[in-house]
């Protein structure tokens, strides 16, 4: 499912590319800036779902990826190709495209980066991190019993480790000019985040704003 919304706040068009190992915060901040900024969201949960790709299966089936990972690795690839092909047809209509995936690997930026550079737009990096692992594994067990909702389908510590084992940091990443990509790190241990990127973003004023806005609802709703 391909959410779509009025993006009254950006000027130009934008792709925004989430980036974050699992239980990062990535889909929670993706779902926040869609609610406060507009434009498209694409989940790679949803692309998932939509491909027949069950993770708990993956899981059982792998052994926790440990054996026969290789048919697992060509359903995620594809998978991946479908986010750049709903991406490339999402381009044009709204000013926002939110890419919500884990875009660990360099191979799978550079698809979504050559996409922006040959239709003109601008692609920023977000990306997620939370480095208590203990707080990972809360996250990750708060999703347990609740796998049938796709955004909570990664649940078991295996996936964790096997997107860890092909984890490449996006800030070395370089076009082939040798530019670097505009990144902003989001830092989801804190409640409101804590944003960190260039100020001359348009992207981290609506990132704080729409973080700003969910705290404030949280916290003036009623306690029981």
């Amino acid at each position: 499912m391909t959410s779509v919304m009025t993006a009254p706040f950006v000027p130009s068009a934008t792709v925004v590319m989430m980036c974050g190992l699992p239980a990062a915060g990535k889909t929670t901040t993706a779902a926040r800036l869609h609610a406060h900024a507009g434009g498209v969201l694409i989940r790679s949960c949803d692309v998932y779902a939509d491909l027949g790709i069950r993770l708990p299966y993956w899981v059982e089936r792998t052994r926790g990826f440990t054996v026969d990972v290789h048919e697992y690795d060509r359903l995620r690839d594809r998978a991946y190709d479908e986010l750049a092909r709903r991406l490339e047809s999402d381009l044009g209509r709204p000013r926002l495209v939110i890419l919500d995936a884990v875009y660990g690997e360099r191979a799978k930026r550079d698809v979504i980066y050559a996409i922006g550079r040959s239709r003109g737009v601008d692609v920023i990096l977000l990306h997620c991190r939370c480095d208590d692992p203990a707080e990972v594994a809360r996250r990750l067990e708060r999703r347990r019993g609740r796998e049938s909702t796709p955004e909570h389908e990664a649940s078991d510590r295996s996936v964790f480790r096997d997107i860890a084992r092909r984890w490449e940091d996006p800030h070395a990443d370089v076009s082939e000019h040798g530019a670097s990509p505009m990144i902003i790190t989001i830092d989801t241990l804190s409640e409101p985040p804590i944003v960190r990127g260039p100020e001359r973003s348009l992207l981290i004023r609506l990132l704080r704003e729409a973080f700003a806005r969910t705290f404030t609802l949280h916290e003036a709703a009623p306690r029981h």
